[in-house]
């Protein structure tokens, strides 16, 4: 998969949505890219070997089989000699993927909510997550009124609590 830069991959959608009125559609990209042959400018993005690109496929067929799976649990926080009690319910993925190890196919951990090292992942993952999703909204967010500073407070709050669970 030759150097593809994020502008190059813009410029190449962008021309050939403006030739296909102003629409982008993945499978007929593909076709085009296959007919082209080496000539497209993103023909080193695919895979072409059938085989690899199967098992690619399969791969990700995996990934998409434990994507979205949650798990629902109880939070009890008993406050030492204090009457109060606070229980509430929560959810999160079933499994999740570590960043560290992910790019050679590290697999999944099962979800552990008492492990402090799981929850570090879990809250440096929320933070990139959400960061990646303002990146994409902001407009929209402020479009209809919502702070940037509160969701920027989110962002740097759970990268404050995963450096402190991690330490």
């Amino acid at each position: 998969m030759g150097t593809f830069t994020k502008a190059l991959r813009q410029k190449i959608v962008e021309e050939f949505a403006v030739r296909h009125n102003g629409r982008y559609n993945p499978a007929l990209f593909v076709e085009e890219v296959r007919r082209t042959g080496d000539s497209h400018p993103a023909h080193g993005w695919f895979e072409w070997s059938p085989e690899k690109a199967a098992l690619a496929y399969q791969v990700e067929q995996a990934r998409d089989f434990a994507r979205d799976l949650r798990v629902t649990f109880t939070v009890q926080v008993v406050n030492g000699g204090k009457r109060s009690v606070k229980v509430r319910e929560t959810a999160m993925p079933l499994v999740l993927s570590p960043m560290d190890g992910r790019k050679n196919g590290g697999g999944y951990l099962l979800v552990n909510p008492d492990d402090p090292a799981y929850m570090a992942e879990h809250c440096g993952q929320a933070a990139q997550a959400l960061r990646s999703w303002w990146s994409r909204y902001q407009s929209a967010a402020e479009h209809v009124s919502i702070a940037a500073s509160d969701v920027e407070a989110m962002i740097a709050k759970l990268d404050t609590d995963t450096a402190q669970i991690a330490a």
